[in-house]
């Protein structure tokens, strides 16, 4: 049975187009039985997350997309009450700067040792298609630090025009590792019609237009929850 492990609400401030209290519906009328919410580099969400999939029978998984200091994501999802500590302190770290600049607005990130040093508790996939791990050298030092059974390959399948020649190459990577391999649907609405507005979103983002930022978004239904049997 396929559970949705990358999936972001509106917590996802400018990118994540559902509520929390909204996708936890849709993924039940889909067929779910477990969906992970990932939002980018908070736990906001977590809580009201938390009570709607308990209230309505689905299984919440936390977790969290975590922005690195050189660009890249990983996705880091708990395993039990030591991984949300370590989690709670990678988020602390990635904020700490953003609050002690006195400049413009600076981005949550963090060092990629601060994963490393806090895996404990923490089952770590290697990120979206975009910006995920993609490298050997950084996930032998991944499989290092959590093992290879707390350490996945992340495919996604976006609608790019190298979808499958990158995933073959993960695929080939997660291989030589001797890591398994999950899919995602990097999820960031939980409707088609709500993929409009995640447009608009991403156009607000990047301080653009919607024709000017076509070639940055998604410009297809991707990023909408899918069933089960459709990933």
């Amino acid at each position: 049975m396929y559970a949705e492990l990358h999936c972001h609400s509106a917590f996802s401030f400018l990118d994540g187009a559902s509520l929390p209290d909204e996708l936890v519906p849709a993924a039940l009328e889909l067929g779910y039985d477990a969906v992970a919410l990932t939002d980018h580099n908070t736990v906001s969400g977590s809580m009201e997350f938390a009570v709607t999939a308990r209230a309505l029978g689905l299984r919440a998984i936390h977790g969290a997309e975590i922005d690195l200091d050189d660009g890249r994501h990983l996705t880091l999802l708990v395993q039990n009450e030591c991984g949300w500590a370590s989690l709670c302190r990678i988020l602390t770290r990635a904020h700490a700067h953003t609050r002690e600049s006195r400049g413009p607005p600076s981005q949550a990130n963090v060092p990629l040792e601060q994963v490393l040093d806090n895996a404990e508790g923490l089952v770590c996939l290697s990120g979206c298609a975009l910006r995920g791990i993609h490298d050997e050298l950084t996930l032998h030092r991944l499989r290092d630090a959590f093992g290879v059974e707390r350490l996945r390959i992340e495919l996604q399948r976006p609608f790019l025009r190298d979808d499958r020649a990158r995933n073959r190459r993960l695929s080939e990577l997660g291989r030589r590792l001797g890591v398994a391999c999950v899919a995602t649907g990097n999820v960031h609405a939980h409707t088609r019609a709500r993929a409009l507005l995640q447009d608009a979103l991403v156009a607000i983002r990047l301080h653009s237009t919607l024709d000017a930022s076509e070639p940055l978004r998604r410009g297809n239904f991707s990023h909408v929850i899918a069933s089960p049997a459709e990933m």
